[in-house]
Formats: structure tokens, C-alpha cells, sequence
């Protein structure tokens, strides 16, 4: 493979997405219709800004409201759902839909240690050369 075509996979790549398949309590009526999508590095960035309060402080409540945000879409068509602006009001949404749906964008978008290391087992494993004939034990084994 060569660079450019090395580097045209990489850009073509697609954000992860997980579908939120529990029911939020009190929004039945959004039950197989919402997903979240994976955030990228300018986004995370996005989302501290936005949560970050005058004395330069993170409310780390409005940081994950602000990931919410930003990853939570309609599961068709992956149109985001809420803006930016809605982050203060989301943090005010209960802990039980903020933790469920905080969880999913941890997960999906590999932002703790535990989720990194699920993320890497995740992965599919890439085939290494299994029968290496330029080492001198497997060129042994095939003249015996």
C-alpha cells in the first residue's frame, strides 16, 4: 500500500456510532430513534469551552451535557439533535438520562481508561504473518 492510498483510507474513515437501545425514562416516545456518535478531538475541545465557567474552572455537569449534545442524533439519518446552546439546559435533564446517555458517549468515543482498553479489544486484530518464512526456525520446519 502506499501513502496516498494509506491516506485516503484514513479520511474516508466513519465516525463510530451506537445506537441507544434503552428507553429514556419519560421520552418513550424517542424508544429505536436516537444514537451517539462518536466525537472528534475538535469537538471534545468544543466541549470544555463550553463548559467552562468565568474563574476558568470545567463544571464537569455541563461538560458532559455539552458531549451529549454534541453526539446525540436521529439513528436514521444521523442528524444531531440538540445545539450547542442547549447544553446548560440539558444538564438539568436528571441523572438518570445524563449517566445513561454520558455513558454511551464514553464508550463510544473511547474518553476513559476502561473504554479505551474495550475500544482496543474491540477492534478487530489485524492478521500478522503467520507463516514467516524469512526466520531461520520456520525455514528449519519446512525442510524437515
Amino acid at each position: 500500500m502506499d501513502a496516498l492510498t494509506a491516506r485516503t483510507l484514513l479520511f474516508q474513515r466513519q465516525l463510530t456510532i451506537k445506537n441507544v437501545d434503552f428507553s429514556l425514562p419519560g421520552v418513550e416516545g424517542l424508544d429505536n430513534q436516537l444514537a451517539i456518535i462518536e466525537l472528534g478531538e475538535s469537538q471534545l475541545m468544543q466541549c470544555n469551552a463550553l463548559a467552562e465557567k468565568p474563574d476558568g474552572k470545567v463544571d464537569s455537569t455541563l461538560l458532559g451535557a455539552a458531549a451529549i449534545c454534541k453526539s446525540l442524533v436521529l439513528r436514521e439519518t444521523k442528524e444531531r439533535i440538540l445545539t450547542d446552546n442547549d447544553a446548560e439546559s440539558v444538564s438539568m435533564w436528571g441523572h438518570t438520562v445524563l449517566s445513561l446517555l454520558g455513558d454511551l458517549v464514553t464508550e463510544v468515543s473511547a474518553l476513559s481508561p476502561s473504554a479505551k482498553e474495550a475500544a482496543k479489544k474491540n477492534f478487530p486484530k489485524t492478521l500478522e504473518n503467520v507463516s514467516d518464512t524469512s526466520s531461520p526456525a520456520s525455514s528449519e520446519a519446512v525442510s524437515q
